[in-house]
């Protein structure tokens, strides 16, 4: 019954961390505390009033939770050390062994990383304000079944949220900005749910690999360009689910590579380079993809498959290329629409083509190809596709975007 000694506590600046018991509620007044603090007792709640602050000493982590639904809230917290190992990065409040665990309303500007928490089921990080060094994950969460990140704000770390084996976790509301790497990272996982985050803006992308049975939906990927960059790639990925995502303004739309039994549905692909870009690893699996009712506006190349052996299926998506001849009346254009083109899979091995992209020579060819049925990649063909209200060619500066890309390495991933 350790319940019925809990205390009320109230820490002062200067003051150093009390004694406590299970159950406590230990309450920091405003101003500026020295750390770093260890919590080794259960069901302890630490509640920062408005200005408090916790300072780390700028060696290793601020904060370390290591009992059983502890809980911290509204804390804010400085000077964290730099030992930036990806999997051990110094942190301003560090979660180990801490089941049932709650990180709510942090702020931390200037820090290795924000959040990390390992072996610790069913941990929550919520409403976080984190911006990092560039050096390590600004939310890091290994060995965590059943987390919930949800509503934080991260930005300038290496990867802006990042889970491995994280299964049965849900990841809402977030905003990931400036990533080194990937705004969002999802590794050997199943039954996860990514849904309403926003990942703006970062060098690479974000990346769901590796797992099985995602649910990623209702998210915007934009404004990821250069060398390998794109808005989500979908690497080895089986049995998920990527429906009304916004994808736009990347060199790559989505890139998926060995994923098989996954089904895309109702994203809108909108000004990227290549919209969809299907791959295979060497020795891996082929892909087999389902695309229906998706909306592809604005790309250079809607869609192409670099692997023989992929299986595609095209169904009542949009195109703003498709002319809607509907002479039946059912809204789905008559003749069936080819979203791909041979000089798009030639363009996805060799990116220095993307120089031509959208001048005369890219568009007779594919005129050309059009037709002649023989040139046409008819498996790949939407059998009934809608047409999409034109809004003007894709934006100039993708041709240019991937043309660096190209000379900066390529679009694609290397075995």
């Amino acid at each position: 019954m350790w319940f019925l000694f809990a205390a009320a506590l109230l820490l002062q600046p200067g003051d150093p961390l009390p004694p406590l018991e299970p159950g406590d509620t230990l309450t920091l007044a405003p101003g500026v505390h020295a750390g770093p603090w260890t919590i080794e007792v259960p069901h302890v709640r630490l509640v920062a009033e408005p200005g408090a602050v916790l300072d780390g000493g700028g060696a290793g982590s601020a904060l370390l939770l290591a009992a059983e639904g502890t809980s911290v809230e509204g804390l804010e917290v400085r000077n964290v050390g730099r030992e930036n190992d990806f999997y051990a990065p110094d942190a301003a409040v560090w979660l180990v062994d801490c089941t049932d665990c709650a990180v709510r309303g942090l702020k931390a500007a200037g820090v290795t990383t924000g959040v990390r928490a390992e072996d610790s089921p069913r941990v929550r990080v919520e409403d976080c304000t984190l911006h990092g060094l560039g050096d390590a994950p600004g939310i890091t969460l290994y060995r965590t079944p059943g987390a919930r990140v949800q509503g934080n704000r991260v930005e300038g770390f290496l990867d802006g949220l990042y889970l491995e084996h994280a299964s049965d976790s849900r990841a809402l509301g977030n905003v990931s900005r400036e990533s080194r790497r990937y705004g969002f990272h999802l590794m050997f996982s199943r039954g996860v749910e990514v849904a309403g985050n926003r990942v703006e803006a970062g060098r690479v992308g974000s990346a769901i690999m590796y797992g099985s049975r995602a649910w990623v939906h209702d998210n915007v990927f934009a404004g990821h360009v250069g060398p390998l960059a794109f808005g989500l790639l979908v690497q080895e990925q089986s049995d998920s689910r990527f429906e009304r995502n916004r994808v736009s303004g990347n060199t790559v739309g989505m890139l998926v590579v060995s994923s098989p039994d996954d089904v895309f549905r109702e994203n809108d692909l909108i000004n990227n380079g290549f919209g969809v870009l299907v791959r295979r690893e060497r020795d891996k699996v082929a892909s087999a993809l389902r695309f229906e009712g998706n909306r592809f506006r604005g790309n250079v190349y809607d869609l192409a498959v670099d692997d023989p052996e992929a299986q595609v299926a095209m169904r009542r998506n949009r195109y703003d290329r498709v002319r809607p001849l509907d002479l039946d009346g059912d809204g789905a254009a008559d003749l069936p629409y080819v979203p791909s083109s041979s000089y798009a899979l030639l363009t996805s091995r060799q990116p220095d083509l993307s120089l031509f992209a959208l001048g005369p020579g890219m568009l007779l060819w594919e005129r050309v190809e059009g037709r002649v049925p023989a040139l046409r990649f008819m498996t790949l063909a939407d059998a009934a596709p809608l047409p999409l209200e034109r809004e003007g060619r894709p934006f100039a500066g993708v041709a240019w975007i991937l043309a660096l890309a190209g000379l900066g390495g390529g679009l694609w991933l290397r075995s």
